[in-house]
């Protein structure tokens, strides 16, 4: 009887055995094969490269201090113009007779004032009408300091060495005080504008950075030496990337257009803290929102995901992740585009 029970025990086992590979194994048929790659990470070569973008090194809004009609223009958007150049001028006959006004005025501001100083010396005038005449003079004076002062703010000139980005008023218009006229772009040195990563921000604060250069598109087609100017202690609400700003002197004899992309290449030391991971280019995939997003492989689950990632610059087929994955995590390699959320996955095994 015992021996009965026991066989009956091992039938059992075996039996729900035998069930549970059933399961595994439709469960395993069900599972989608894909192929999977691990977000790596290097530091190796501590050579790092950047899109960036070319800017002046300040932009500011040229305008008349007087108000008139302008009466000439020299303002050819796109053109480089010298410090100093003269650029706009009003209609100069109201300034011409504000001075002339003034010098009649301050003429017989003099006048009087000899006159009551005259006659105070005979005795007959008062100590208070010569201080009154002598205010008046004064006060003519400034007028006429002023008159001229105009005359000479009815004419623009270059402040420095500058590109007319944009003209904003055409000759014959009636501009007030403070009206810009044009933007005016300062390229005695010339900025490079791109972003960094926040793990790797805090090797500009430690200064490893130890050669910088930047290699223009285009036309221009050579590397300049670049140097570190500044960078942003606040990071983009979006991608928690910082803005970091390297400068050289604008090279004589080149026309550098502002606006145009860039490559920033840094070299950072032995010590440098630098790291960036990355996956390959085709993992990533375009949103309907205009975002990036990579398929996520959960371990526990083997299911994948979305996950939003800020990429980097691309190099030999891998492209670097700015935010969004860590290293040693799983993505989708292939076929990124058929996957769904929450769809179960198997790595795909080469025979």
């Amino acid at each position: 009887m015992r021996i009965w029970v026991l066989l009956s025990a091992v039938l059992a086992a075996i039996t729900l055995q035998g069930c549970g590979n059933g399961a595994d194994l439709e469960e395993v048929q069900k599972a989608t094969v894909v192929q999977l790659v691990e977000v790596k990470a290097t530091s190796s070569d501590q050579v790092f490269t950047f899109p960036a973008k070319v800017v002046p090194k300040s932009t500011v809004n040229l305008a008349f201090r007087v108000g008139g009609r302008i009466q000439s223009l020299n303002l050819p958007e796109g053109q480089y113009v010298k410090k100093g150049a003269l650029l706009a001028k009003l209609d100069p006959k109201p300034f011409k007779r504000a001075v002339s006004m003034a010098e009649v005025r301050l003429k017989q501001a003099r006048l009087e004032l000899k006159r009551v100083q005259a006659v105070a010396t005979k005795g007959i005038g008062s100590e208070k009408s010569v201080d009154n005449a002598q205010v008046a003079f004064e006060l003519a004076e400034l007028d006429l300091e002023n008159a001229k002062s105009n005359m000479q703010y009815s004419q623009l000139k270059a402040p420095f060495d500058a590109l007319i980005a944009k003209r904003l008023v055409e000759n014959e218009t009636f501009v007030k005080v403070g009206t810009a006229v044009a933007h005016l772009q300062d390229f005695s040195r010339i900025h490079f504008e791109f972003d960094v990563p926040e793990r790797l921000i805090s090797a500009y604060r430690r200064k490893n950075v130890h050669a910088a250069s930047a290699y223009i598109d285009g036309s221009i087609d050579k590397d300049f030496a670049i140097h570190y100017v500044e960078h942003s202690t606040e990071p983009d609400p979006v991608t928690q990337t910082y803005r970091v700003v390297f400068a050289m002197d604008f090279p004589k004899g080149m026309d550098i257009t502002p606006g145009v992309r860039a490559t920033v290449t840094l070299k950072g030391g032995s010590d440098s803290a630098f790291t960036i991971i990355g996956v390959p280019v085709n993992s990533v995939v375009a949103g309907n929102d205009d975002g990036l997003y990579v398929w996520l492989l959960d371990e526990k689950t083997q299911t994948v995901n979305k996950q939003a990632v800020t990429v980097g610059p691309m190099a030999h087929g891998w492209i670097a992740i700015l935010s969004g994955l860590e290293a040693g995590q799983k993505v989708v390699a292939a076929g990124a585009s058929q996957m769904q959320p929450g769809m179960f996955v198997r790595p795909y095994v080469a025979q």
